[in-house]
């Protein structure tokens, strides 16, 4: 079971539960206090995890041939706190002191392969230097976001004042781990109206949320639901390639959504949350009863308010397909972007060398001066002022005004991805 569907269909599976005890009684009746279907296995009883029977994550490199141990350096010449990124011939990895320990790891960040060695070290952590992930030296779990994976982590030891690593070819070359991961158990004659675990939004909070679960042992049913007719994508990157299709920017694969039986329902917008008898309404007039439920929507772009915004060449970013429609709008003629968030300065980047004009307009005096002070904030703007992007700063749009029944120069407008007000105007030249 699994996968993606535009609509659901009649499937069989079989579903073992995973409940504490406490709670098993209480769960064994559906919301509308019939007898469950998901409250028993194949031979009529029923059972939850205790925790020595979860999954072990167990090494899957055990095959000697795959692995490669290289002396990296002096045990001087890495003190306390300091990290290196250090070279065992077949790839790299991340060589750390901390507390007179020594850790090795994988060297670059899962998220987009920034080198951690540029990051910071602290308490047992390393912070990724371009976004933040944060990872635990000791397990090499991620325990903070952006990202989904965790790092690879390798043997270390101490012979004759020598460090010396002990890695795996294959994670040397991947740079990441999964964890292991439980998929749901079979039983006949399930109905899919019924989900244990029903998850509103494809997100990556909605898509980490089924992940943990499956990590954690869950073994029943596990069911998101989006409007979109994509599976979970990486929304962030529409600004920063807004070129991408979707199946460029997915945070994971079709196949990795059937191997661990996480179902995705696209294009099923939930219109109604009955939470007194635990069913849900979908657009299309489908009903689902469900067990748990989380609602992780995300947040809705911020949308102009002045007069004209409903007019021609005024847009928001949302999708793949609306990232897609600014650049081929935008080539060769003029960009306004009102808003120097961070979304709209990487919306600006990418433009420049694509419109004939890029115009920046903010109500601040100097870009990401919450944020970074003053002095970043004049680099950055001369750094876009290099690149032939003009700044209206202290500025806010008024009106929108039509100019031989389009918008005028410089006065239609795009939003982007986040509910920040930052938006984009495209005029002809």
């Amino acid at each position: 079971m699994g996968g993606c569907f535009s609509k659901p269909k009649p499937v069989e599976v079989k579903v073992e539960v995973v409940l504490p005890e406490k709670e098993r009684e209480k769960e064994e009746m559906s919301p509308n206090g019939k007898a469950s279907p998901l409250a028993y296995k194949a031979n009529g009883t029923t059972r939850h995890y205790h925790h020595e029977e979860r999954p072990i994550n167990l090494n899957p490199y055990t095959n000697p041939k795959d692995m490669v141990e290289a002396s990296v350096c002096h045990v001087k010449d890495l003190e306390n706190g300091q990290m290196r990124e250090v070279d065992l011939g077949c790839g790299k990895a991340l060589l750390i002191k901390q507390n007179g320990e020594y850790y090795a790891m994988g060297h670059k960040c899962p998220h987009y392969g920034a080198p951690l060695v540029k990051g910071v070290l602290s308490r047992g952590r390393v912070r990724c230097p371009w976004h933040g992930a944060c990872f635990n030296i000791v397990t090499g779990d991620i325990e903070d976001f952006p990202g989904l994976d965790g790092l690879p982590k390798f043997q270390v030891k101490i012979e004759k004042e020598r460090v010396y690593i002990r890695a795996s070819k294959q994670a040397l070359q991947s740079q990441r781990r999964t964890k292991v991961m439980a998929k749901c158990i079979a039983l006949s004659n399930y109905s899919t109206a019924i989900t244990n675990m029903l998850i509103i939004g494809a997100g990556p909070a909605g898509l980490v949320c089924a992940e943990t679960l499956r990590q954690e042992g869950f073994s029943d049913r596990i069911v998101i639901c989006t409007s979109e007719k994509y599976l979970p994508y990486d929304r962030s990157k529409l600004s920063k390639s807004m070129d991408s299709q979707a199946e460029q920017i997915l945070l994971r694969s079709k196949e990795f959504f059937h191997t661990y039986d996480i179902e995705v329902l696209t294009e099923s917008q939930v219109v109604n949350v009955d939470t007194k008898s635990k069913m849900v309404v979908f657009k299309d007039g489908f009903r689902m009863e469900y067990n748990k439920l989380l609602i992780a929507t995300g947040s809705t772009p911020k949308t102009l308010t002045c007069k004209g915004k409903e007019l021609d060449n005024v847009f928001t970013i949302r999708t793949p397909e609306d990232a897609n429609r600014v650049v081929k709008l935008a080539t060769s003629r003029n960009a306004v972007i009102v808003g120097a968030s961070f979304l709209g300065m990487e919306v600006a980047a990418y433009l420049c060398e694509k419109a004939h004009s890029v115009s920046v307009v903010e109500l601040e005096n100097i870009p990401f001066k919450k944020f970074f002070g003053e002095k970043v904030g004049l680099a950055i703007m001369k750094l876009f002022e290099s690149n032939r992007v003009k700044f209206y700063m202290q500025t806010e749009v008024s009106e929108l005004r039509e100019q031989e029944g389009k918008p005028a120069k410089e006065s239609s407008i795009i939003s982007e991805v986040s509910a920040l007000p930052s938006f984009i105007a495209l005029s002809k030249i």
